[in-house]
């Protein structure tokens, strides 16, 4: 018999989640802050093996219109020249997030989804287990399991360990989006990343289908101190770390609406003990916030939800929840520290050769 399931985020992971759990017989509802924010963010990279795994349960990712496929990782230096080139892995697919979130939606029942409503607090007895959800309305509900998959500033994460060290990471991203038919042409079937031989700062170009790119600025916040005011301090930051880079990275700067432009702040924390407690489990970036250069944060949410759905198809609850975390801090510690060591090598003068793709393995 199936459970009543209450998720808190639809995200990606929080989407999967229920779509993994809804296939087994469980009935899930998820509680989303703000419809505006199934439309933000902008751009991500879906390996291979997601889209295999969406494939099962009948998600299939928008045409070329609202994607593009990626062939090859072009590595080059401030002036542009290709110093080398690498495979992407066979069928890495470049979207905007809101495509990917509305194919997600698109899979689950229509009831599934309540917006304008998120998480305040949930409420504990005394052995650990949840005994209700407070929402921001202030109603009540009561669920036989809770998910938290509120993102990498989880309230719950919080609230079960408050005591966990995290920091800000050393290295920041500014996004941008633009659209823009002729660099689309000369970025088509390959991300394009250009690095200062200095370490410490590159500029990516990632094409998201039809003319529109994706572009993100990583730096080292120690060495380029970043104000953020308004768009105009962030245009002339941005003019002032790769302005006079090689094209196409000019006439990207020119044609990006800066008002629009996100600054992402990672944290850099290590593995928790565990990703649950009793009857709540905590998927995405909520239990294992990952450092950029991963690639992995799509993949990692996808395979939380998959996960727990099979541990809970062949255990009891406490078991299965057991299960699940054993197997998905294996997995996600491995990529903490693949993150740390990618932003190493990022911050250190520019080596070339061996294995150059930014995606953890």
């Amino acid at each position: 018999m199936g459970m009543d399931i209450a998720i808190f985020g639809a995200g990606i992971s929080g989407l999967m989640a229920a779509i993994a759990l809804t296939a087994k017989g469980h009935r899930c509802r998820i509680y989303e802050r703000s419809q505006d924010n199934l439309k933000i963010g902008m751009g991500l990279i879906v390996q291979p093996e997601c889209i295999d795994c969406l494939a099962q349960f009948d998600i299939r990712l928008p045409d070329h219109s609202l994607g593009a496929w990626l062939h090859h990782y072009h590595h080059r230096n401030s002036a542009g020249e290709l110093l080398h080139q690498q495979s992407m892995p066979g069928g890495s697919f470049g979207i905007r997030r809101h495509h990917l979130i509305a194919a997600l939606v698109a899979a689950l029942p229509a009831e599934s989804l309540v917006v304008d409503m998120a998480l305040e607090t949930l409420l504990f007895d005394e052995s650990g287990r949840v005994t209700g959800a407070c929402l921001i309305s202030g109603e009540v509900i009561a669920a036989d399991m809770y998910i938290a998959a509120d993102g990498v500033r989880s309230r719950t994460r919080h609230a079960l360990f408050p005591q966990w060290p995290k920091r800000h990471a050393q290295v920041l991203e500014m996004v941008g989006l633009v659209q823009h038919p002729s660099i689309a042409a000369w970025a088509s079937g390959a991300l394009n990343k250009f690095h200062s031989c200095e370490g410490g700062l590159a500029f990516g170009i990632l094409p998201v289908g039809g003319d529109q790119l994706v572009w993100y600025l990583q730096f080292d916040s120690t060495r380029f101190p970043p104000p953020f005011e308004n768009g105009l301090a962030c245009r002339h930051f941005v003019e002032r770390c790769v302005g006079a880079w090689a094209q196409p990275i000019p006439d990207l700067i020119a044609e990006t609406v800066f008002s629009n432009v996100h600054v992402w702040r990672p944290v850099d924390t290590d593995v928790l003990p565990r990703f649950h407690r009793e009857n709540l489990a905590l998927v995405g970036d909520a239990a294992h916030p990952l450092l950029p250069f991963t690639s992995q944060g799509v993949a990692c949410s996808i395979a939380d939800a998959v996960v727990l759905a099979q541990v809970l198809e062949a255990d009891s609850l406490p078991q299965a929840l057991a299960n699940y975390s054993h197997q998905r801090r294996e997995a996600c510690a491995n990529y903490v520290a693949k993150g740390r060591d990618l932003t190493q090598r990022f911050l250190a003068p520019a080596v070339i050769g061996g294995d150059m793709l930014p995606i953890a393995k």
